[in-house]
């Protein structure tokens, strides 16, 4: 095993320190990205009003 001394050693934590963070920043992107169309997808679904079969349950649930 090969010798690590504290400035390699501290280098190579500060660099799993930043692809963490990388990561983390891309999580919350695609979280933000999927609270989107989430929203869009609801915003289209009350505009254009629901599908026959959604309201054959509802009539069916009354």
């Amino acid at each position: 095993m090969p010798f690590l001394n504290g400035k390699k050693l501290l280098y190579h934590v500060d660099g799993i320190r930043g692809k963490v963070s990388e990561v983390r920043e891309l999580v919350e992107t695609l979280d933000q990205m999927f609270d989107s169309f989430h929203k869009v997808n609801r915003i289209s679904k009350d505009m254009l009003g629901m599908y026959r079969y959604q309201q054959g349950k509802i009539k069916r649930l009354r």
